[in-house]
């Protein structure tokens, strides 16, 4: 159980309130404001407002302000503020919060219990909060509105914070917040809701602007969305999204590169031109934002109360999104799946070369690609002509071999050459005399047969060149081509053949 679970509404509100302002002293507080945003914890004006800022000063108003406004608008949802302000990624960047939670840990937040009465109306000048607030927002009045001919030199006096004339009041000024209109009057309900409503319609304003820009990126038919996985980019930064994964939002591993999988939000960091990169803007889809997938409901986030697993914050379920949710060379995600501790793929156990039994796995398991790739990055083979690379002895490429095989099974989707075609394909064997096909090579390898590494070579090579013979033009002969550029590509490239 989490530990905020053990302590009361009123504790988490009282500790919230009490470090207010030691969370608006934190350096770059835009991560931390970002978390924030996307999980709804702010109104999105007053988010677009702060993160904009330059000047340090003025942003640690802000960020105040945006607290502020969470405890005496959102005061129920401080539970859910901690919960997201204390995930790791944010923990690491913010050290006070790290002791903020271990204040809760140990218990010496108590000491926050025993403060003074809340200041009542008559004393409400000397807040400060009020003092923050007002001169924001006088500073950004006073650059709009118009001098009016019958203000005084008392209007330009310092307002009641102001310690060398603490007892002057100035509620015009103080109480100025949407419209000059209003800055004369005490706001009452009426007056508030008018300005919500004037917020709503100016955030209805920039929606639409925002859609108007996704439509100046052209029309795009709905059916290219329809896939259960999309291709996706963050500048030069290529990934694909699956969508069932993005379930959590932001939050969720959902995107996968060849290196690992990541968050919108993580991936968004892998393009390092963008400074105050954001995943709903700047992640794209056929030229369409997230955000646009997300209004047309192309992506589903999951409620926050959500417990399947994909919304799940336990060790292991967190564990589990690092890789792949099916086999990485048949596609299903049925039995046990050997998850690599190198890269996001997972494989059964026979799926993989060599097959893996689990008495030989160790604490951390690296699969094929990988051991290959570490091998060759700690020693450069050697540049060498195709003709030396198949008259070497086969036993020191092994790997390399079982490699090359992998290939074939992934890229070979309808597993059209994997099988003893003289067994699936009618009138197999009257055309072709020498059958060759995937499985066999395998067992071939596996029981020590070849002895050069061209006679490897050459089997499967003889795989498409049978296919061409037997399909003179047709779909297959084009798959088959298609397959062996595949594996010459391949070959080539981890031989290094000049």
């Amino acid at each position: 159980m989490d530990l905020l679970d053990f302590l009361t509404k009123e504790e988490l509100i009282r500790f919230f309130h009490c470090k207010k302002t030691e969370m608006s002293c934190m350096e770059e507080p835009n991560i931390f404001l970002h978390q924030l945003r996307d999980h709804n914890l702010v109104p999105e004006k007053l988010y677009k407002k702060v993160v904009k800022m330059r000047c340090k000063e003025k942003k640690k108003d802000g960020v105040y302000q945006i607290l502020d406004w969470l405890e005496k608008e959102r005061s129920d949802s401080v539970h859910l503020f901690w919960t997201y302000v204390f995930k790791d990624h944010i923990l690491q960047k913010y050290p006070v919060l790290r002791l903020f939670r271990n204040s809760l840990i140990d218990g010496s937040f108590r000491v926050y219990e025993n403060l003074p009465a809340p200041v009542d109306q008559t004393e409400r000048e000397n807040k400060p909060v009020q003092i923050k607030k007002t001169t924001a927002k006088e500073k950004k009045r006073e650059r709009k509105r118009k001098k009016r001919p019958e203000e005084t030199e008392e209007d330009k006096q310092p307002g009641p914070s102001c310690p060398s004339i603490p007892n002057q009041k100035k509620p015009a000024k103080k109480l100025m917040f949407f419209s000059e209109s209003t800055a004369e009057m005490k706001r009452s309900g009426e007056e508030v809701q008018d300005e919500q409503k004037k917020e709503g319609e100016e955030e209805g304003r920039e929606e639409e602007e925002e859609e108007e820009e996704e439509d100046n990126t052209g029309p795009v038919h709905p059916s290219v969305f329809q896939a259960p996985f999309l291709p996706v980019s963050c500048g030069s930064v290529n990934g694909v999204l699956y969508k069932r994964r993005f379930a959590s939002g932001s939050r969720s591993k959902s995107i996968r590169t060849e290196e690992r999988w990541f968050t919108p939000e993580e991936f968004v960091r892998q393009e390092l031109t963008l400074t105050d990169g954001h995943w709903k803007k700047d992640i794209r889809c056929h030229s369409k934002t997230l955000n646009y997938l997300l209004k047309k409901q192309i992506l589903i986030v999951h409620s926050l109360l959500c417990s399947c697993n994909l919304c799940s914050t336990m060790e292991q379920d967190l564990l589990d999104e690092k890789n792949d949710d099916e086999c990485f060379i048949c596609d299903s995600d049925l039995g046990d799946l050997l998850c690599c501790d190198e890269c996001p793929r997972a494989f059964h156990h026979q799926c993989h070369l060599p097959a893996v039994q689990d008495d030989s796995l160790g604490e951390k398991w690296m699969c094929t690609f990988c051991v290959l790739k570490t091998k060759q990055k700690c020693w450069q083979p050697r540049q060498m002509t195709e003709k030396e690379a198949l008259d070497s002895s086969i036993s020191q490429y092994i790997l390399h071999c079982e490699y090359l095989l992998l290939y074939m099974y992934k890229e070979d989707i309808d597993w059209v050459f994997i099988e003893d075609p003289t067994k699936t394909v009618s009138g197999y064997s009257r055309v072709i005399t020498d059958p060759m096909w995937v499985d066999r090579v395998k067992t071939k390898l596996q029981n020590k047969q070849y002895k050069t590494l061209g006679q490897f070579v050459s089997d499967v090579r003889l795989i498409f060149h049978n296919c061409h013979i037997f399909n003179k033009g047709n779909k297959f002969d084009k798959l088959g081509s298609r397959l062996s550029e595949v594996f010459e590509r391949e070959f080539k490239t981890i031989f290094n053949i000049e």
